[in-house]
């Protein structure tokens, strides 16, 4: 997903300047990034920021980034995402992880939610380039209709990482009954839509090479979660957030993907 490219249709569709513009006016003076223009920066907003600006091939000021990231108090960082979200700042700007970052990556992971801590390790692990190691039975992350599309993003993850045989069809039918007919999908089936389960859906879809039911529909309900700011709301003529932006900008692109992709319908 990085570092992919704007085309004609997409600049004429997307305003893709306004959500550089919107994500550059949230960086702050001594580097970071907040949703609000008082607000101290955090190291969500500015993984999403970062995120977001990378795969839309903006220019990013590594200077600021690089200082934010020496002012983080590790006493405060502990849960697996935080984690994660801190080893890919670090590098995606080329720097070397700090030591206090090293020693975290060395706790017991186990300690946390089953689903947290294999996902966000293996993609760690991904991105230091190591090969990735189970915690436990990975029978346990098989789909079960219970779950939502956000913890079904990361089994489905979890069970390709490991070449695990699950029932692709079953859960390709679940996600796509999972979309309103407003276009955007809910928490799962039934449920309204917001611009983080859009995400989610249209990952796992990607994944499995697979659809939507409607992707026009799609589409619209996204470009109308966009704001007169530039940046995204978690639905249409909401706030918009640096990390719905991300969702947004992220579940575009799957779905230009998927036009340009001969996938196979389910």
């Amino acid at each position: 997903m990085e570092n992919l490219k704007e085309n004609s249709e997409l600049k004429i569709e997307f305003n893709i300047d306004q959500v550089i513009q919107y994500l550059k006016e949230r960086e702050k003076v001594g580097g970071g990034f907040s949703f609000a223009p008082d607000l101290y920066p955090d190291i969500e907003d500015t993984y999403y920021a970062i995120r977001t600006l990378k795969i839309l091939s903006a220019e990013i000021n590594r200077d600021k980034t690089e200082n934010y990231l020496k002012t983080i108090d590790w006493m405060g960082v502990g849960f697996p995402r935080t984690i994660y979200m801190l080893v890919y700042l670090h590098i995606s700007l080329n720097m070397d992880l700090p030591d206090p970052l090293k020693e975290l990556l060395k706790m017991d992971w186990a300690r946390f939610q089953a689903i947290d801590s294999q996902y966000f390790f293996d993609e760690i692990r991904k991105l230091i380039h190591q090969p990735l190691i189970p915690f436990q039975p990975l029978s346990c992350f098989q789909f079960n209709p219970e779950d939502n599309l956000q913890i079904l993003r990361k089994k489905v993850s979890i069970l390709l990482n490991y070449g695990i045989e699950f029932n692709r069809n079953e859960m390709i039918e679940w996600v796509q009954l999972s979309q309103n007919g407003d276009g955007g999908f809910g928490f799962y089936p039934g449920t309204t839509s917001y611009m983080e389960n859009t995400y989610c859906a249209l990952e796992i879809l990607s994944k499995l090479r697979a659809y939507p039911f409607d992707m026009t529909s799609c589409k619209k309900y996204i470009l109308g979660c966009q704001t007169k700011s530039g940046g995204f709301g978690r639905a249409p003529m909401s706030f918009p957030f640096i990390e719905s932006t991300f969702h947004a900008v992220c579940g575009w692109f799957f779905l230009k993907e998927m036009e340009s992709e001969s996938y196979s319908r389910s």
